[in-house]
This record gives structure tokens, C-alpha cells and sequence, in this order.
């Protein structure tokens, strides 16, 4: 990879990193702002403020294990072991992050029954999304371990 696509993609790893802790602070915060206009919703204001916070430190790891990715391909070392590593990570955060959504969609429609057909529609779009996304980062972490094992019987022969 072009050494000179590393830098502009770290920068932007930052700016979505400072936005995910910028949306820390302020998904309770407006959670509380709702629970405030519409009272009914008051008592899942905690659970779903602090499951949002999960979701959002999951996307944060994932965010640290792209870094990490990026210095193994700017030291064109990509194909290790510790890649692998890395991109198992990615997989594990993009698998909780669409649980957490798809559970907390599903308890709205399906446990509180609050919301209408957005929020189904919500429900099984994190769903399908979210699993079509883990399924896709696993299928390449395969063709990741497949590249690296190809590389490797290429240096034995050379």
C-alpha cells in the first residue's frame, strides 16, 4: 500500500475517534433530555445510555486494531500472524456492536413496545447490516490468513 495513503487515513481514524467520545459524553446526556419529554421512557434511559457507551468503546477498539493494521502495512508486514490478530479483533467489535443494536432495537419493539415501524425497521437493519458486516470482515480475515500462507510458501521457493 502507498505509503502516502497512511497519514491522511490515521488523520481520519482520529477525527472519527474524537466524534465516538464526543458521542460518549452526549448519547446519556440526551437520553436524558428524551426521558425528559417523554416520561414513558424514563426507566430505560440508564440501561440504553450505558449499552451506547459500550457500543461506542467496541467501534474505539476497532478504531485501535485499524491503527495497528495501518503500521503493519506501512512496514509491509501485513501479512503476519499479528495482522490476523488484529482483524479478529475488528470482527469480535463489528459481532458486539451489531448484537448490542439488534438488542436494544429488539427490546424496543419487541419487549417495551415503544416506537412504531421504524424502530422495527431499525431492528432489522442492525440485524441484517450488522451480521452482512461480520460476515464480510470474516471472509476477509480468510482470504487474509490465505494471502498470508501464500506468501510465505512464495519466500520458501524464492
Amino acid at each position: 500500500m502507498n505509503r502516502t495513503l497512511v497519514a491522511p487515513l490515521r488523520a481520519l481514524l482520529v477525527l472519527v475517534a474524537l466524534g465516538a467520545v464526543v458521542t460518549q459524553v452526549l448519547a446519556p446526556l440526551l437520553a436524558t433530555e428524551v426521558a425528559t419529554t417523554y416520561p414513558e421512557v424514563r426507566p430505560i434511559v440508564l440501561p440504553y445510555s450505558v449499552l451506547a457507551v459500550l457500543a461506542v468503546l467496541l467501534v474505539e477498539v476497532a478504531l485501535v486494531a485499524v491503527w495497528h493494521l495501518l503500521t503493519l502495512v506501512s512496514r509491509d508486514t501485513v501479512f503476519d500472524r499479528r495482522a490476523v490478530r488484529w482483524v479478529d479483533v475488528i470482527v469480535a467489535c463489528a459481532a458486539g456492536v451489531t448484537a448490542l443494536s439488534a438488542g436494544v432495537f429488539g427490546h424496543l419493539v419487541f419487549g417495551a413496545q415503544i416506537g412504531g415501524p421504524l424502530v422495527f425497521f431499525g431492528f432489522v437493519g442492525s440485524l441484517v447490516g450488522g451480521a452482512a458486516l461480520t460476515l464480510l470482515l470474516a471472509v476477509m480475515r480468510g482470504l487474509l490468513v490465505s494471502a498470508a500462507v501464500n506468501r510465505r510458501e512464495l519466500e520458501e521457493v524464492i
